[in-house]
């Protein structure tokens, strides 16, 4: 860095980047802004110097760019839920399928790579089907301020949540308040009230409450429980969940059905999946059908196909590919899943599935030998995207076609470099909107096998 910056100079942001940040160049040196819009001209203010760029804050809006909008949630910029609000849904649409490109670009090496139009979601507002509230020590109830996770921002609604959960916040604030329940202090571990979790079938109109706490009787249980009832239509499930854990996560030590069952149901692509408090689903339901039709429409399938869906999760996928092949086969490391992924075959009525417990690492080697090649492979790893050893694997099966699901284009490109030197073709990038309202992006990758393409020995 030749000279340094000054602290405050004027910006013009030229795009967004994966992490939601605005980008734009002072002096050569590249400068990241939250909360920025591309085309925005805005004043700024370095609070950070790093060896090879600037983080920047926002100290005035000069000119706005085309895409800028005023945020409709009144806590925007402090909570943590989401970053993009400040943007019209169009332009996170244009931003995001740009991230996918810019992923393949700088990460794979493909100048210009096969990225089709977005497909948005059917809803930018009120799309999640699960929320996770926090309690402060205080026994404040609502959501963690942006980068600090031992606070929490009061929340008497969510713009991204079902119009019900308002109702649920209401009636549980009240509660709480009456008999005066402490939170729980995640420095010091002591306390009660941890996290209120609220889930939703939006395909069937069933909702789920959770209350979790550290371990102890819920007092007046029977109280809270006729509260929610009447104030919150299709409510199938209120639980009462202790956990034990000091991890600031939603565990379970121990679960009490208070109200009806443990689970709720949820439709997608026709099919009829139970969703129980800890269950992996896609949180966007309407965006989700959009997903998996796009996924089973590019895995062409005339009913003569072995499938093998990695990381299958409850069977989202295996259950609307299952329809249209011959066999499919899952593999999934947590075994709950495995288990809720056979019933929903058998409540399907499919009798072509076969699905596994194990780390797909240890796990593949085995389903391979017994299933053989596979025609179709289809994986969708966590965040943290699959890993050479997982990808290599799937390389050597030599599948004629691999349909990579992602919820992260920066773990998308690094894995998909793997399957090139094996012999794959890139086909076509897919990007659909699952998340509106953050610069999270869900992409379809298409991959063909090229029997003349040269081998990587190493990898084999």
């Amino acid at each position: 860095m030749s000279t340094p910056a000054p602290p405050s100079f004027e910006l013009t942001i030229e795009r967004l980047s994966h992490g939601g940040r605005g980008v734009g160049r002072h002096e050569g040196i590249v400068v990241f802004v939250p909360n920025a819009a591309v085309g925005d001209r805005l004043k700024v203010k370095v609070k950070k110097k790093k060896r090879r760029h600037l983080e920047a804050e926002i100290e005035e809006v000069l000119v706005p760019g085309p895409g800028r909008q005023e945020a409709p949630c009144p806590v925007f910029g402090r909570c943590g839920g989401c970053a993009w609000q400040h943007l019209a849904y169009g332009a996170q649409l244009e931003a995001k399928e740009a991230i996918v490109r810019d992923a393949f670009v700088h990460q794979a090496g493909i100048p210009d790579p096969p990225v089709a139009p977005i497909l948005g979601s059917p809803e930018a507002l009120h799309y999640r089907n699960k929320m996770e509230f926090a309690f402060d020590r205080d026994g404040t109830l609502g959501l963690h301020p942006r980068g600090f996770f031992h606070e929490v921002i009061e929340i008497e609604d969510c713009l991204l949540a079902g119009s019900f959960v308002a109702d649920v916040l209401a009636v549980v604030r009240a509660y709480v308040k009456r008999l005066a329940l402490p939170g729980y202090d995640k420095k010091r571990h002591e306390g009660y009230l941890r996290h209120l979790v609220v889930r939703e079938g939006q395909g069937t109109g069933e909702r789920l409450v959770a209350l979790v706490t550290e371990p102890g009787t819920l007092p007046e249980a029977e109280a809270l429980v006729a509260a929610l009832l009447e104030e919150v239509p299709g409510l199938q499930s209120v639980l009462h969940v202790e956990n034990d854990s000091q991890s600031d996560v939603v565990a379970a030590s121990a679960i009490h059905v208070l109200h009806g069952r443990d689970h709720i149901f949820e439709t997608l692509a026709g099919h009829r999946y139970a969703l129980y408090l800890p269950t992996f689903f896609q949180t966007n339901s309407g965006a989700a059908e959009v997903l998996v039709g796009r996924t089973v429409e590019l895995a062409a399938l005339e009913g003569s196909e072995t499938v093998l869906d990695v990381f299958c999760g409850v069977g989202a996928f295996s259950l609307p590919l299952a329809r249209q092949a011959k066999q499919v086969w899952g593999v999934e490391i947590v075994p709950e899943a495995i288990e809720a992924a056979k019933k929903n075959a058998e409540r399907a009525g499919l009798t072509n599935t076969s699905f596994h417990a194990g780390d797909a690492r240890r796990t593949l080697p085995l389903v391979l030998e017994e299933m053989g090649q596979p025609d179709l492979v289809l994986l969708d790893p966590p965040r943290s995207g699959a890993g050479g050893k997982v990808m290599r694997r799937l390389g050597r099966s030599r599948a004629p076609t691999i349909l990579y699901v992602s919820c992260n284009p920066t773990t998308l490109a690094p894995d998909l470099k793997w399957l090139f030197g094996l012999g794959y073709r890139l086909e076509s990038l897919q990007p659909v909107d699952l998340f509106p309202q953050t610069w999270h992006v869900e992409t379809i990758a298409l991959l063909r096998l090229d029997p003349d393409a040269p081998i990587d020995e190493s990898l084999l």
